[in-house]
């Protein structure tokens, strides 16, 4: 467990380990999510892949794509962007 003081300004200082755990850097954004009356802090791009994935999963679903399809295609592009870097 890592502990910081809240300056008067509301400031915490994240902890050094806590930011080598998250892969922070300077100038990087961090977001606060509210769960049952918790607070986590993550990196905000883990916060707007999480979104992203949900819609995504969601339009699938609406149209009735299943997961092994969406796995099948990332493979098909995967594949085809490995060729062009090998150009």
């Amino acid at each position: 467990m890592e502990v910081s003081r809240i300056s008067s300004k509301g400031q915490v200082t994240v902890p050094k380990a806590i930011r080598e755990i998250l892969k922070l850097r300077e100038g990087d954004k961090v977001a606060f999510v509210e769960e049952a009356g918790k607070v986590i802090i993550t990196k905000a791009s883990l916060i707007a892949l999480r979104e992203l994935q949900d819609a995504l999963s969601k339009e699938a679903q609406l149209k009735g794509i299943t997961e092994e399809e969406v796995l099948n295609d990332l493979e098909h592009v995967r594949k085809e962007m490995w060729n062009e870097r090998k150009k």
